[in-house]
């Protein structure tokens, strides 16, 4: 289970898998049965063009070409592919910006919950690194989605046009700077299997309501 330490009446059903797995995929069918929908990746890109202290701080440590900018020269945004080539490479580049960044996407999601009508059941918080960022904590179950590492690699070169070695080589370093697979299957609530011999919207189902309504109702 997890180690929730700030207990609310909202009910938080943390989501996460490895690179490729489908995870955001499974989302979309959550959020397709009515459960509000927080992308913690999503909300740490906002972050860079939304707040100049971060923008300043990435740009700062690891150079100008990480930096968008507008005609008048003014830093408007980060260019994450750029920082992902640096960032993935470099020593310690990951752990600044998990330092730098998570922080102010855990405000964001505090902010966001408050938007929501009290009759919320429950929510859904997606993040690929739920347990490196310590976003677990504040879950009351975690669902992990797994699939094989071979079906996640061929998706992720096929997204990320992984046949550059360039590409490929980023792809690598992003899927080693997550835990284990073998981990994320330990410390989760419950598992969803994304291949190709277990149907995805059957377990979505199954969980959301045989196993997450029922425990929002009995924590009521």
């Amino acid at each position: 289970m997890s180690e929730k330490e700030n207990i609310n009446e909202l009910f938080i059903v943390g989501l996460t898998g490895g690179m490729g797995s489908g995870k955001s995929t499974v989302a979309r069918v959550f959020q397709a049965l009515g459960v509000p929908r927080f992308d913690a990746d999503k909300a740490g890109h906002r972050i860079y063009a939304e707040n100049e202290l971060v923008r300043e701080s990435v740009i700062e440590r690891f150079g100008d070409g990480v930096a968008v900018r507008n005609e008048e020269g003014e830093a408007i945004d980060i260019d994450r592919k750029a920082l992902g080539k640096i960032a993935f490479s470099e020593k310690g580049g990951i752990e600044f910006l998990n330092r730098l960044v998570h922080p102010e996407v855990k405000r964001s999601f505090k902010v966001w919950t408050k938007t929501l009508p009290k009759s919320t059941p429950y929510v859904l918080q997606e993040a690929a690194i739920l347990f490196e960022s310590g976003a677990y904590k504040d879950c009351d179950v975690v669902i992990t989605v797994s699939t094989n590492e071979k079906q996640r690699l061929e998706r992720l070169i096929k997204r990320d046009n992984g046949t550059d070695p360039s590409a490929l080589a980023v792809i690598k370093a992003k899927i080693k700077a997550q835990i284990s697979e073998e981990e994320r299957l330990k410390r989760a609530d419950y598992v969803i299997y994304n291949d190709d011999k277990d149907e995805v919207l059957p377990q979505i189902e199954k969980l959301h309501y045989l196993h997450i309504l029922n425990h929002v109702h009995v924590r009521k």
